[in-house]
């Protein structure tokens, strides 16, 4: 498997991509969450909203099973192609 990942999605706060990250993980769809080293907006600890937005990433190998999993367009519908 690549050391590289792929985003294959940005959220507005951490449940959110967590909520995510469990779907992906009930399909045994290995994955990381990236916050960007930021905080809530209300503070450490807190998974509200967040300033940079939490990012979902995935091995390229298993971005299209992601995708269709969380039910979001494939990179071709996502680019307009």
């Amino acid at each position: 498997m690549s050391s590289e990942w792929t985003i294959i999605a940005t959220y507005g706060t951490l449940i959110e991509a967590e909520l995510a990250g469990g779907r992906l993980e009930s399909a045994d769809i290995p994955f990381l969450i990236d916050q960007h080293d930021a905080v809530g907006l209300f503070g450490p600890g807190h998974s509200g909203a967040s300033t940079r937005g939490v990012t979902l990433k995935v091995p390229p190998d298993f971005a299209a099973d992601a995708r269709s999993e969380l039910d979001l367009p494939s990179e071709t519908e996502a680019s307009g192609a």
